[in-house]
């Protein structure tokens, strides 16, 4: 059977995986390289490759990404007759020629071990467990008259078990491990006008390195390197009624609030005060915050401050009550470390070159020995990873800071902007016609 299948032209990164004779492939790359379209035409290509009635796999690290992610590229680039083969149970394709493509979460590897392979696609390795390899590996034993091949497609994330394996592009090559880096401005053609900028300008340099670039960078020593009291300390002056933003961390024995309102003349956020006191209930803690008699536009806080105390009443609710505006967010993304202490990284430096957005005042380099200064100074990540150090002293301030941060300057510059209309289809569409 013949059947017509139209598609794009490959960037040159791209192209590079799609014609690769080697056993094992890394598409390594930044946000929106076009990892994803690549492994949707890399499966397809092997289905015409090998022998009819081959099975392939394709693993993402949870059930969730395969349907959001995976699955919706399928059904814009794949025949219309292969996507109508999709079932729900089996959570498989099925092609003309019989071969049939399976989608599988990796959250629990030793699940895999029964499928017999002749080809598989792992998207995001950085987020499975290693031993994810050597069960994959293992599978790949159905005869065909093609290559075997593994194909993993991702944004690293520092020295992980996928460096482990596939080394640096070029490093592994004579043992058949072929690493190809990819970035975002890569395939500006088809993203939607302004998203590699507005991600530059949210990155710090060092992540957008990793994000943006798809190189691997190491996360140790100081989280904010970037802070330079020579740059990033100012004197400024408001009106007594300005508007004014809280990060708040709640606790009994440390709790910590920042206080923050915008420069006067640049575009720019400003911590003018703190709070930062010792063994105090959440009532006292307000009652702290109210006496600056500040004019309150938001208090940001710990989303686990809406749940119940012993107290029988959450913390967020006794800000509430006292009058303050206290807020919280959700989201899995917003409440991640990790995006957090990146927004504050990237306006501290930001990769675009623009000038700095986040700014002390100097009358807190007096502060508290817990303040947001001497925390800019201090805190530091845990070993070779990207999780911060939780010393019980600088993490409050810096945790009260990045609850602000997070869910002001990380939601709107993270949006970009949706009135673009569809992506942009790749220039030079191809007709090709398989027999499959």
């Amino acid at each position: 059977m013949a059947e017509r299948w139209q598609f794009g032209s490959p960037h040159e990164a791209q192209r590079k995986i799609l014609v690769s004779p080697h056993r094992y492939l890394f598409f390594r790359s930044g946000l929106g390289a076009g990892k994803t379209w690549a492994g949707c035409q890399w499966i397809a290509a092997n289905v015409v490759l090998h022998t009819a009635g081959t099975t392939g796999v394709i693993i993402s690290p949870t059930y969730s990404m395969l349907d959001d992610v995976i699955r919706a590229q399928i059904e814009d680039l794949w025949p219309e007759s292969v996507v109508a083969t999709w079932h729900g149970t089996e959570r498989s394709y099925v092609w003309p020629n019989g071969s049939k493509i399976l989608l599988r979460s990796a959250d629990r590897p030793g699940r895999l071990r029964g499928i017999q392979i002749g080809y598989a696609w792992l998207d995001e390795p950085a987020e499975m467990k290693a031993e994810i390899w050597p069960v994959i590996t293992g599978r790949l034993r159905a005869n065909s008259r093609w290559l075997h091949q593994v194909l993993l497609t991702g944004t690293p994330s520092g020295f992980n078990w996928t460096h482990d394996v596939f080394g640096d592009p070029g490093q592994k090559l004579d043992q058949g491990f072929h690493v190809v880096q990819a970035s975002t401005e890569d395939n500006l053609d088809n993203l939607p006008e302004g998203y590699a900028e507005s991600l530059r300008s949210l990155y710090s340099v060092r992540l957008a390195a990793q994000e943006l670039d798809g190189s691997i960078v190491t996360m140790e020593g100081q989280v904010f390197s970037e802070y330079n009291p020579a740059v990033h300390v100012i004197a400024c002056n408001w009106p007594d009624n300005e508007p004014t933003y809280l990060g708040v961390d709640f606790g009994y024995r440390k709790p910590a609030v920042t206080c923050w309102r915008r420069h006067p003349e640049r575009n720019a956020w400003v911590c003018f005060d703190e709070i930062m006191p010792e063994d105090v209930t959440t009532e006292h803690l307000a009652d702290l915050i109210l006496a600056k008699g500040y004019n309150l536009v938001e208090a940001w806080c710990d989303p686990a401050g809406k749940s119940a105390t012993t107290a029988g009443r959450s913390d967020v609710e006794a800000m509430r009550k006292a009058g303050i505006p206290a807020k919280y967010r959700t989201a899995s993304r917003v409440r991640r470390v990790a995006f957090g202490l990146e927004v504050m990284r990237s306006a501290l430096a930001p990769a675009d070159g623009s000038e700095p957005r986040l700014l002390i005042h100097r009358r807190l380099l007096k502060g508290s020995r817990r303040g947001i200064h001497r925390a800019l100074l201090s805190y530091r990540f845990r070993g070779n990873t990207e999780a911060p150090e939780k010393d019980g002293e600088h993490d409050h301030a810096i945790d009260a800071s990045r609850y602000l941060w997070a869910n002001t300057e990380g939601i709107t510059r993270r949006t970009v902007t949706t009135q673009q209309g569809p992506k942009t289809r790749r220039p030079g569409v191809t007709e090709r016609r398989f027999d499959l």
